[in-house]
């Protein structure tokens, strides 16, 4: 169980040392390009990594979004090369592109058949990311002190011993913080990975980068593991096969185009109305092939159920309050959360929360006392600033949404 006096005792991770070995993991962008630059400037032996995970077998139209999956790759792979040929740094190029079509994209399509909304970043970033591509540059006799990544987050250790426990905290840069993606990151991945961009701001990179004279200083961002606009893509006819639109009576109001098209919470692109209230996707049926709408007010929930959940150290054996954030672009929302032994939590609201949609993940935070705080006085409540997490909190966790609950008793 967590002793709260252990939140009082946390330190930020130090970056690697000079004369460390690390491993940075590079995806061509002003992020980790930055970063490989930043820790060969610090005297470490920099051993840059890419994973290739586009195998060519599906075909996007010209012009598609830039997204982490796609035929950018190449391109990419060339960018760091580049700038590992400028640092004297090794560069290696792992093929996961097997293991991300299964891990990732089959796990992205059947979840959307199932009428869920998934995150393939999630779903990435312990299994790939953070737990083959790294697992494989050992095989190929690589050896590293440190794994280093571009994402804006920071870890915290009491006393900054990262022996006593590793906790994940969001970035400074409220708008660029990653942390919420990294949720399902465990203690024997965190102990050995430093993220030296969580304490900068994004218009500080770019900046830093054009100092350094980097190539893709001014590229841009990618959005998503595919643009949006892409996903259909990535699936078979068979998967927008076309069923009834119906209300929560269960009348039949229209025809949908695919269910796959739909998420909870949508409005656009329904294509149906019973008058002048705008109807919205408030549950998808995938065993019927069915989209059912209804009014805003059918969207919001006190509550929600969720299973797999990953704790940071103390969490997970007693309830807690908590600000939840039910997608990365909710606003962090008070709550009670209650994990069980068989990894599912329920998780109750202080206001409803709308739109909560199965297959998406909830991540936990628990703001952090001051120094003279002791535990009666760790923040349970108070005001939250738009959809941003503060800085000054620690992520508890995260579990996968099952459902949402229509009452809590």
């Amino acid at each position: 169980m967590l002793s709260y006096d252990i939140l009082n005792t946390l330190e930020e991770l130090s970056l690697p040392p000079a004369g460390s070995v690390v491993a940075v993991a590079m995806s061509g962008g002003v992020d980790s390009s930055l970063v490989a630059y930043l820790m060969a400037e610090r005297g470490c032996k920099v051993i840059g990594v890419t994973m290739k995970v586009y195998d060519g077998s599906i075909q996007f139209p010209e012009g598609a979004g830039n997204g982490c999956y796609g035929p950018d790759e190449v391109e990419d792979e060339a960018a760091c090369r580049r700038l590992c040929d400028t640092l004297k740094a090794e560069y290696v190029v792992v093929d996961l592109s097997k293991s991300y079509g299964k891990e990732v994209l089959d796990y992205f399509r059947t979840e959307y058949k199932l009428g869920r909304t998934p995150n393939p970043c999630l779903r990435c970033n312990p299994l790939i990311k953070f737990g083959l591509l790294p697992q494989a540059l050992n095989q190929l006799g690589y050896a590293f002190d440190y794994y280093v990544t571009g994402h804006y987050a920071r870890l915290f250790a009491p006393h900054g011993n990262s022996e006593l426990g590793v906790y994940l905290a969001p970035g400074l840069d409220p708008f660029k913080d990653q942390s919420y993606f990294l949720q399902r990151l465990g203690q024997d991945i965190l102990v050995k990975t430093r993220f030296p961009l969580g304490v900068l701001r994004k218009d500080e990179v770019r900046q830093l980068a054009r100092e350094r004279g980097l190539e893709v200083a001014e590229k841009k961002d990618s959005q998503d593991f595919v643009a949006k606009e892409d996903y259909e893509t990535l699936f078979e006819k068979d998967a927008l096969k076309r069923g009834n639109i119906i209300d929560t009576k269960g009348r039949v109001l229209g025809e949908h185009q695919g269910i796959v098209r739909y998420t909870i919470g949508q409005r656009r692109g329904v294509g149906v109305s019973t008058g002048t209230e705008p109807l919205y996707v408030v549950a998808l049926n995938a065993e019927k092939n069915q989209v059912v709408v209804g009014h805003e007010q059918e969207l919001f929930s006190h509550g929600l159920e969720a299973s797999q959940s990953v704790w940071a150290p103390g969490f997970g054996y007693e309830p807690f309050r908590a600000l939840a954030k039910i997608r990365l672009a909710s606003k962090p929302a008070w709550a009670l959360v209650e994990p069980h032994k068989d990894g599912t939590v329920k998780v109750s609201f202080d206001e409803a929360q709308r739109a909560i949609a199965p297959g998406q993940s909830v991540a936990f935070y628990v703001p952090l006392p001051d120094q003279t705080a002791s535990e009666d006085q760790i923040p349970v409540s108070g005001p939250t600033v738009g959809n941003r997490v503060p800085a000054h909190a620690i992520l508890a966790g995260g579990a996968v949404i099952e459902r949402k609950l229509s009452d809590i008793a």
